[in-house]
């Protein structure tokens, strides 16, 4: 596979968003009712416990104070991916481009767009958590978390800043594309989302098809 760099812009990644609404992933939570405790007290298993509710609960201020208390707890990186990941508001955006409530007639700058709807923090979090749940705990990861990783980690290799995503090396070890072959590699075969996977590794291998 040849290692190439490229201009990750606005446009890029809303390609991306759309290839990934392409998959039908649906992002949605059944709200739960639990103890309203700080976390950071609780023993561990409880904090865990507490956190898995607050993502179950889709409460942006539980997820991110169940998030602040696990998110340097060894052996919960998965949870920790994923409380990060739905802060970033990332799966909220691609449900509304799966429900067509995006009126692109009205986006005049796609980095503005993108930085009124995410948060460059906490995707720069998620892509560090899914990267370490790659390390250590590969099978709890579906063809889902596979793409919304790698949408994460290409937001983190642009430098967690929206605005100002310049030109970087998403093919090789450590990167985006490292991550989708890892998730080719260790789907079952029969996974729908490999191919998913491959139309985007070859996306991001050709450069893209949007200009600088």
């Amino acid at each position: 596979m040849k290692n190439t760099g490229m201009l990750v812009n606005g446009s890029l990644v809303f390609m991306l968003l759309l290839l990934l609404a392409g998959c039908q992933a649906i992002f949605t939570y059944s709200p739960l009712s639990f103890l309203q405790r700080d976390p950071a007290n609780l023993p561990l298993d409880q904090k865990i416990a507490w956190a898995e509710n607050a993502l179950a609960s889709g409460d942006p201020e539980a997820m991110a104070t169940a998030y602040d208390a696990i998110k340097d707890v060894s052996g919960v990186d998965y949870l920790a991916a994923n409380l990060a990941l739905e802060l970033s508001g990332v799966p909220q955006l691609l449900f509304e481009v799966m429900e067509g409530d995006v009126d692109y007639s009205t986006i005049t700058d796609m980095n503005d767009f993108l930085a009124d709807n995410v948060d460059d923090e906490y995707i720069v979090y998620a892509a560090g958590h899914f990267f370490d749940t790659l390390s250590n705990d590969p099978d709890s990861l579906t063809g889902t978390d596979y793409l919304l990783g790698a949408a994460c980690i290409l937001f983190n290799d642009g430098g967690g800043d929206l605005t100002t995503l310049g030109s970087v090396d998403v093919t090789g070890a450590g990167t985006a594309d490292d991550f989708i072959q890892q998730g080719i590699l260790n789907l079952p075969p029969d996974d729908p989302a490999i191919d998913y996977l491959n139309d985007l590794s070859t996306f991001l291998n050709d450069g893209g098809i949007f200009p600088p």
